[in-house]
Formats: C-alpha cells, sequence, structure tokens
C-alpha cells in the first residue's frame, strides 16, 4: 500500500503548492465568478482551479515514473496506455480553461469532448463487454460498444461540470468517486487503475483545502470537465473483469450522484419547453405543444444542491449531506464487485426505491412522466394506427413471453435453447393465426371498455390453447409443459393486453392528476388585464396553465384574493415566490410596465430559470379575400399561448 500512499500524498502537496498560484493566473486573466442571483457564492472568486489538479496530478504520475526507475519498478508493475488518457485530458483541460476565460459556446465543447472521448477508443479501452451483474454473463456490443463509449465518456464529463454549483461539491464528490474506484480497482487486481484513482483522489484533496467553503478558488470548467473525463475512463477500467468486459453496475453506482442530477437536468429541461394539450376531446387526440425553446444547456437553479439549499439546509450542511449520499453509493458499488445473484438484485431494488423516494421528497415533478400524460401524444403517430405494426408488435410480445417462460421454468437456459429455437415461430404463428381470425385488429382501443377487455382475454386464452396444439404436435412439449405453458399465458396476456389498454391507462392517470398536470404560472398584474388572462386560461384549459397567483407591487392588495386567486407579493418578491410555489412561467398582463420593472421580473425569472412572456388583446385587420365563405382564423392565443403575448419578454 505504499506506493498508493507516496502518490497520492505527493499530489495532494502539489494542488496545495500550486493552487494559489493558478487563482493568481486566474485573477490575472480575469477568469473570476462574480456573485449574481444564479450563483451562491458571495464576492469575485477566480476559476481555473483545475489547472492546479491537472498540473498536481501529472506532477506526482512524471515523479512516479522517476520513483519506478529509481526503486526498482515499485510503482508500475502494470503496463498502461497513459498517454492516450493524459492526452484526453489535456484536449477537456484547454477546452475548459477557453471557457472559464473567453466563453465557449455549447457546441466547441462537445467537439473536444467526443475528441477526447475517441482517444480512449483508440487506446482499445472502450466498451467493448458489458456483464451482467446478477448473472456473471456478458454480452458482446460490437460496433455499438462505440457510441456506448462516446455516450458514457461525454455523458460522465458534462455531469460533474452540471454538479459543480456549490463551494467543494463537485470536488468532494470526485474525491469520493475515486477513493471508491481505488477500492474496486484493488479488490479486481486492477494495480495501474488503482495507482491513477489514487494519484487522482491526492490532487482532489490537495484542492479541497481551497475550495471548500468559504471557497477562495473553484474548479473552473477547466476543472469539472477534466475530473469528469478522468472518472469516466477510470471508472470502466476499475469494474473490468477481463480486458474489454465491464461490470455495469459498478460505474453507474460509484458515480451515481451526478448522473442522477444530470439526468434529471436533461428530462426537466426537455418537459418544461413541451407541454401535452388535448386537441379534441371526443377523438381522444393529444400532441406536443412547445411552450419555450428546448435547450439541455440551460442554466437553472433547480439541481439537487440547490433543492436541498431551498430546503432550508445551509451551504455546509448541504454539501456534507451530499457527501453523504456519495459515499453510500460508493460502499454499494464497492459491494457490487462481490455479490451476485439474489443479494446484487435486492441491492439494486434498494436503491432505485431510495432514488425515487429521494426525489419525490425534493419536489422533483419530472419523475411523474407517466402522470403528465407525456407519452399521450405518442400514440398519435402513424405507425400506430397500421395493423401491419400490431401484427409485428405482437409477434415480438408472444416471442419474447415464450422465451421469458422457459428460461425462467430453466435457470439453466442452454438445457433448453435448441427447442426454444425449434418452436417459437410456430407459436408465434399459431397465435397470430388466432388473433387474426378473433378479429383482434379490428379493434380500435382508444375507447377500450369492459366488452374489449373481454374480447382480448378471450384471444390470448384461445391462441395459447392453439400454440399448444401446434407446439405439441409439430416440436413436442417442453420439458415440464405445465409451468413453462402458464407463465407463457401471464406473461403474453400481460403483453398484449397491456399494450392494447396502456393508452387509456394513460389518459386515466394524466386526466386524474387535473389542475396538477397543467403548467403553474404567476400573473404580474391583478387590474383588467390579469383578470381577462385568468378568464382566459380558466375557459381554455387546453392551453394547459395553472394560475397559482398574481404578482402586484399595491401594497394594498397583499393577502386579498382577485377571482378566488391570491395576491401572493410584488416584483421584489418575484424570484422566492417562483421558488416557492414552483411556478414555471410568469406572465405580464399590464402594458404598464416601467423599464426598470421589466429588468427586475426578466433578472428574477432569469435566476429561476422560468419563461417571462406578455400577454396582449390586440384587434387585427382581416383581408377582405378572407371574410366571404371561409372559416375564421384560429385564435392566435388558444393555438399557441407563446405567441399571443408577442414573444417572450
Amino acid at each position: 500500500m505504499l506506493k498508493y500512499w507516496l502518490l497520492a500524498l505527493m499530489a495532494a502537496s502539489l494542488a496545495l503548492l500550486l493552487t494559489p498560484a493558478v487563482a493568481g493566473l486566474a485573477t490575472w486573466l480575469g477568469a473570476v465568478d462574480e456573485p449574481d442571483q444564479r450563483r451562491v457564492h458571495v464576492g469575485r472568486i477566480p476559476r481555473l482551479g483545475g489547472l492546479a489538479v491537472f498540473a498536481a496530478f501529472v506532477g506526482a504520475i512524471g515523479l512516479g515514473f522517476i520513483a519506478n526507475e529509481l526503486l526498482l519498478n515499485v510503482f508500475w508493475g502494470n503496463k498502461w496506455p497513459w498517454g492516450w488518457l493524459l492526452g484526453g485530458a489535456l484536449l477537456v483541460v484547454a477546452c475548459g480553461a477557453a471557457d472559464d476565460v473567453w466563453t465557449l459556446g455549447p457546441v466547441p465543447k462537445l467537439g473536444f469532448q467526443l475528441l477526447a472521448g475517441m482517444m480512449v477508443l483508440a487506446a482499445g479501452r472502450g466498451i467493448a463487454l458489458i456483464t451482467n451483474p446478477l448473472t456473471g454473463q456478458s454480452v458482446e456490443l460490437g460496433l455499438l460498444g462505440i457510441p456506448l463509449t462516446l455516450l458514457w465518456v461525454v455523458g460522465i464529463t458534462n455531469a460533474f461540470n452540471l454538479i459543480d454549483g456549490l463551494d467543494g461539491l463537485a470536488v468532494g464528490v470526485a474525491l469520493i468517486a475515486s477513493a471508491t474506484l481505488f477500492l474496486v480497482s484493488l479488490a479486481g487486481g486492477r494495480v495501474e487503475v488503482a495507482l491513477l484513482a489514487a494519484t487522482l483522489a491526492g490532487a482532489l484533496g490537495g484542492f479541497l483545502y481551497y475550495n471548500f467553503n468559504p471557497a477562495s478558488v473553484f474548479l473552473g470548467d477547466c476543472g469539472s470537465l477534466l475530473v469528469g473525463y478522468l472518472l469516466s475512463v477510470l471508472s470502466i477500467q476499475a469494474s473490468q473483469k477481463s480486458a474489454t468486459a465491464i461490470i455495469v453496475l459498478v460505474p453507474l453506482l460509484a458515480l451515481g450522484l451526478p448522473i442522477m442530477d444530470a439526468l434529471l437536468a436533461m428530462i426537466r429541461r426537455l418537459l418544461r419547453a413541451l407541454h401535452v394539450v388535448c386537441t379534441d376531446q371526443e377523438r381522444n387526440e393529444y400532441r406536443f405543444l412547445v411552450i419555450g425553446p428546448i435547450s439541455l444547456f440551460r442554466a437553472d437553479r433547480e439541481h439537487i444542491h440547490h433543492r436541498l439549499l431551498a430546503l432550508g439546509l445551509t451551504h455546509r450542511r448541504a454539501v456534507l449531506v451530499l457527501y453523504a449520499v456519495c459515499l453510500g453509493f460508493g460502499a454499494l458499488a464497492f459491494l457490487a464487485v462481490s455479490t451476485r445473484g439474489a443479494n446484487t438484485a435486492l441491492m439494486v431494488a434498494l436503491v432505485a426505491v431510495a432514488s425515487y423516494f429521494g426525489i419525490h421528497k425534493l419536489g422533483y415533478e419530472e419523475v411523474e412522466v407517466l402522470r403528465r400524460g407525456t407519452l399521450l401524444p405518442l400514440f398519435e403517430l402513424p405507425v400506430f394506427s397500421r395493423r401491419v405494426f400490431h401484427a409485428c408488435a405482437d409477434a415480438g410480445f408472444v416471442a419474447t413471453a415464450y422465451a421469458a417462460a422457459l428460461m425462467v421454468v430453466h435457470p439453466q437456459a442452454w438445457q433448453v435453447r435448441n427447442y426454444l429455437l425449434g418452436s417459437v415461430i410456430v407459436l408465434v404463428c399459431a397465435k397470430l393465426a388466432v388473433f387474426v381470425a378473433t378479429g383482434l385488429y379490428q379493434r380500435s382501443y382508444r375507447y377500450t371498455g369492459i366488452t374489449d377487455i373481454i374480447a382480448l382475454v378471450k384471444a390470448v386464452v384461445l391462441a395459447e390453447a392453439a400454440a399448444l396444439l401446434a407446439v405439441a404436435l409439430l416440436a413436442g412439449l417442453p420439458p415440464r409443459p405445465v409451468p413453462a405453458l402458464l407463465l407463457d399465458l401471464y406473461f403474453s396476456a400481460t403483453l398484449v393486453i397491456g399494450v392494447r389498454v396502456s393508452f387509456k391507462l394513460l389518459e386515466v392517470m394524466a386526466q386524474g392528476q387535473g389542475e396538477a398536470a397543467a403548467l403553474p404560472v404567476l400573473i404580474y398584474g391583478s387590474g383588467s388585464g390579469g383578470t381577462a388572462l385568468l378568464r382566459e386560461i380558466v375557459q381554455n384549459p387546453h392551453l394547459g396553465y395553472r394560475v397559482v397567483g398574481f404578482v402586484d407591487d399595491a401594497v394594498s392588495l397583499r393577502g386579498r384574493s382577485v377571482n378566488g386567486v391570491p395576491v401572493l407579493g410584488g416584483a421584489d418578491d418575484l424570484e422566492e415566490l417562483i421558488g416557492h410555489h414552483q411556478a414555471r412561467e410568469v406572465i405580464i398582463s399590464t402594458p404598464r410596465v416601467t423599464p426598470e420593472d421589466m429588468d427586475k421580473l426578466a433578472a428574477a425569472c432569469r435566476a429561476r430559470g422560468v419563461q417571462l412572456r406578455q400577454f396582449r388583446i390586440a384587434l387585427e385587420e382581416v383581408p377582405p379575400s378572407n371574410t366571404l365563405g371561409s372559416p375564421a382564423a384560429p385564435d392566435a392565443w388558444s393555438d399557441r399561448p407563446h405567441q399571443a403575448g408577442g414573444g417572450r419578454s
């Protein structure tokens, strides 16, 4: 263990020595973070701290190579293409440093990250096999391993950039992840990965001395991208059983917090721009309504650490809570190396349940994808109305159900492999023939009722009987036929019937959510314009808006209600009101807004990452050619609410 401690101590010492100099360089270059309404720090803080981490990491490796020559191979017992890893790290550091100094757009940064990911592939260290942690069996990815490797590297690199929002958070999380990968590498005999993980942990530990609250220097993009890139590569290598097989559960758990935060951010920013509306109640037609620009790179104050601050935790306590979460994930990642089967399945289930309740406790509505009706417009795609698609889907369902039933009854799948391959085509053809004969593809399941469900059950049972007869005559009964066929009936009925009633179930769930499914908005101005806007929203539920309150600067109106909707506060309180009521938009209802108030409203909305719009009632002249015998133009506000107010303010 001495060599690991020496590397970590050398990296930590270099980081302690170099960080003040890097902070001075950042101040001289003007690479400083100014306090604003989105950031939580006070004062001008230099960034570019990632340069100190990178220099300490590379410097410790260089000193290790020197010691390797002097101490007869004490440090480096295994060869590994270090040059490719350090070359990719240099790319992301240079890209991040340029962004810290001059501000780059998302496209150049993504390009540099893809190049760094390609260097991993060039080194032959991409993901080629994935090992199932439950069974220990590996699946070859082939060419699919290339995009999967790039997705993993780019995704983890950006995930650490997203969580770098509190003093010491990203550095501490990366330190815990490095320590986890160090232990996993030792347990798996990956000495070369353990050496790098120990070196990175030491560099991060030395830098954390300056970065913990109150921070005197920030990682900057160059640092967050660097640690994300290094950990993405090391997590692949640390969890390898062989040269290319990766135990998929280990890196997911070791980097669980940044992955979870990044996924929530992507879902949140996508759903914020899309809203589901019912365009025809009688025909059950739904579509997506684009209510804002779709951007996955727009900053907001809705990350996990922001939610903890909103619950009343102090800066330090929020960071320590997230450290504890990362330690829990790290312990589970280490256990995943030595457990298999039922223990691993139980561990995955516990992590999933705990994560769901934790996210729900933080107030994330993004997890309610089904209840929001987000999937309903997908049923409007032309392919869903074609019988050929339904038949192909049913073929896949019954084949999957049959294979799953045989594998459950016979855990050693190789024992029934030949029988499965020889009988599955007979079974699929027999069941599809019965489905056609019973008129399964003549029904419309948008209006599913008890009669339709009874007809579905009859068709599935008859299909199972016909399949049993056909398989018995042409291929013989499977080993242990009774449990296998009963399971096949259960699985196929669940899939075939479930997909046909899914639209109705999703619709009921979305409608059952009622007002909660609508987009919560605040109206600025409670006068005649505000009441007109409120009436328009209430009388047109397909707009998908729900007014949670008015914002008005008239002190006499505070605490009162206008048409049953409370006046919550003034423009000075807007940022706090948006966060407290989880408002997604602010709509200005009055034309009498001073430039100063408009700037104040816009700043509050930017700080919370919500849309600011303006509602206007206007008369437009209709061209003479459209006045006779032609239908009236659709109401712009009811069809496209984002255009009625003349665009965003």
